[in-house]
């Protein structure tokens, strides 16, 4: 049955029904201290085909406040694979249908966010005719491509076949670099390269020869579209003195590309630092036309031991307009993880800027610049990095043991990375800020507006900092307005720093509540510095914990040990009696599209009307 449930806040009156053109539902609400109202509308599982659209309407009572915002299993406007949702509630189903999708459309009051109403859809698995032609090493391309008569030639086979159809790539190396100039189609279906079976395919770029300019991938996409790359090991690709080596690139413009399950390794820069232009990448999408590259997945790809230069692991950058990086494993490279960017290229910066993103359970660890020769300037290898992106949520990854660990900012002086929610992360031993929020630089630099960070877990972050105060658990850099800072545990290490700014930031500016701080060395010694001022929480310093809540605005938050169960071994849930449990914020600013409906290990977020502070919610 479909289900709709509607949630009631305090001193609230703001009531929905979310109904369909194919489907309607009415209910009678009630207020939060009585049970919440539930419809049922048989039957349970409306099936789906693949980029079918469903309208919904939203209907908010009162009148007046009618603004709602759509969601998809809790991201703003949906993702790629779970199907994306307009700002007027036309929703699309997923284009990859290699399985079921089954997952809720919300829609969520814009004046009172803990307003929810939510209706379950089922996409049907189902595939597209197509012939499977087949590429192994003992073939020849004068062969019809079957089974029995395979192809030599990756590329040959690539040249052959037409949308709908499968490019099945038995185990061996090819050497050899292959370019999509063509597309598959909505009608007929993608074109898909990718693995026979369980055999292991790897595409070698050992001894290739590289083009003295430009860019160019193992793997390339040329302005194509649904085109999917499956379950290749990618590797030994190098650039040359101004050539970009890359291990899949996708560029141009185009829809509905699929890079799934692949791992790349051993793609190196130049890395010298006379030759800084010839960087490398083990992903690129990068959309340079007025037409955005659109409905993009990058998911469950494994990327290490890169050499990038300047560049980054996976980057999602310029004209990328509805994206997901998910389930992705990225570690042991010598410069950034994941990076959504904009402003960089020549395109005017209404379409300049990778935006409607969803970068989620993804694993980023063990980045560092050292040894790294491309960089003659101060660089840290950030796990995940929104530079110059616009409307990404980021949730449920770890960034672990990098430089930095999620930093949201533009490089590019007086442009902004814009409406970003970070939310249910862990973070953990990164060497500078955990969490980085704004400009470097109050000119050289841009900054950020309009972030939301809710319900993360930062534990020990600021190792590389001798003197303690440059980094911190959290910092708020230059250049920042609408910042909010909600819900998260801070627990730094012996430097004690949870919280760091250098600016003048006032309440309106950065709001910070709900918090819950401590250090390994006991609450005695949490540590916040704002505004060129140190606090301390030592019980006799005028510059203490009530010192600094006045001049910051800070409400809600405490000092306390969280009582993780076992912080040890990687456990960071709350023990019985922790002093974050059911005492987050959950208010009409700091609802379900900051928070979400799934927390860190994918349990409900808010059970009951209770939320607790930090990535994970506790289940009895």
């Amino acid at each position: 049955m479909f289900t709709f449930k509607k949630i009631k806040s305090e001193n609230s009156n703001h009531i929905f029904s979310v109904t369909s053109l194919l489907f309607a539902a009415s209910a009678t609400i009630m207020p939060q201290y009585a049970t919440a109202a539930t419809v049922t509308i048989s039957p349970d599982c409306r099936p789906m085909q693949a980029l079918q659209v469903q309208q919904f309407q939203a209907t908010v009572t009162p009148a007046s406040n009618s603004n709602v915002i759509w969601m998809v299993d809790g991201v703003k406007g949906g993702a790629p694979a779970i199907g994306t949702i307009t700002n007027s509630g036309l929703y699309t189903a997923p284009a990859n249908m290699d399985e079921s999708v089954n997952v809720t459309i919300s829609a969520v009051s814009a004046e009172d966010e803990t307003e929810i109403a939510n209706v379950r859809i089922c996409n049907a698995a189902y595939s597209r005719p197509g012939t499977v032609y087949y590429v192994a090493t003992t073939g020849a391309d004068s062969n019809i491509g079957s089974y029995s008569a395979p192809w030599r030639s990756i590329q040959h086979a690539v040249d052959q076949v037409q949308a709908g159809d499968t490019i099945a790539v038995r185990g061996g190396i090819y050497n050899e670099t292959i370019t999509f100039n063509k597309s598959g189609s909505a009608e007929n279906g993608f074109i898909t390269l990718t693995q026979y079976a369980n055999e292991k395919p790897i595409i070698d770029g050992s001894g290739l020869i590289t083009e003295p300019y430009g860019m160019r991938g193992l793997i390339s996409l040329n302005s194509a579209s649904y085109i999917r790359i499956k379950g290749f090991e990618i590797r030994n690709y190098k650039s040359g003195t101004e050539f970009i080596a890359i291990g899949v690139l996708a560029q141009g413009t185009g829809k509905y590309i699929e890079i799934r399950n692949n791992i790349i390794h051993g793609i190196e820069a130049n890395n010298l630092p006379a030759n800084g232009n010839a960087n490398a990448l083990g992903i690129a999408v990068y959309g340079q036309q007025p037409i955005p590259i659109q409905n993009v997945i990058v998911d469950g790809n494994e990327l290490y031991n890169l050499k990038t230069g300047t560049s980054e692991s996976l980057t999602i950058g310029g004209n990328v307009d509805g994206w997901q990086v998910t389930n992705n494993l990225v570690h042991d490279n010598n410069f950034i993880g994941i990076d959504a960017t904009g402003y960089y290229s020549n395109n005017p910066a209404d379409y300049n800027r990778a935006k409607n993103g969803w970068i989620a359970q993804n694993k980023v660890y063990n980045l560092s610049t050292e040894g790294n020769q491309a960089l003659t300037f101060a660089a840290a290898a950030i796990g995940i990095y929104v530079d110059g992106g616009q409307n990404i949520t980021v949730e449920r990854n770890i960034s672990d043991a990098n430089d930095g660990g999620i930093w949201l900012l533009s490089e590019n002086p007086g442009k902004l990375t814009d409406y970003v929610t970070v939310r249910n992360n862990l973070i953990r031993f990164n060497r500078n800020a955990g969490i980085l929020t704004g400009g470097y630089d109050a000119i050289q630099s841009g900054g950020a507006a309009h972030i939301s960070i809710t319900n993360n877990t930062l534990y020990q972050n600021n190792h590389r900092d001798s003197a303690g105060i440059n980094s911190g658990e959290l910092q708020i850099g230059y250049n920042v307005s609408n910042i909010s800072f909600i819900n998260n545990i801070l627990f730094a290490g012996t430097k004690g720093y949870v919280i760091t700014s250098f600016i003048p930031s006032v309440p309106d500016t950065v709001k910070l509540a709900n918090n819950l701080y401590y250090t390994t060395s006991g609450s005695s010694y949490t540590r916040w510095f704002w505004n060129n001022t140190n606090y301390y929480n030592d019980g006799t310093s005028s510059h203490n914990f009530s010192a600094f809540t006045a001049v910051s605005g800070d409400t809600g938050s405490i000092i306390d040990n969280p009582a993780f169960i076992n912080a040890s071994a990687s456990d960071f849930r709350l023990a019985a009696g922790s002093p974050g449990r059911n005492n987050g914020r959950f208010t009409a600013t700091t609802g379900f599209p900051a928070t979400g409906i799934k927390d860190f290990a994918m349990n409900p977020r808010i059970i009951g009307t209770m939320i607790d502070r930090g990535a994970y919610e506790h289940v009895e």
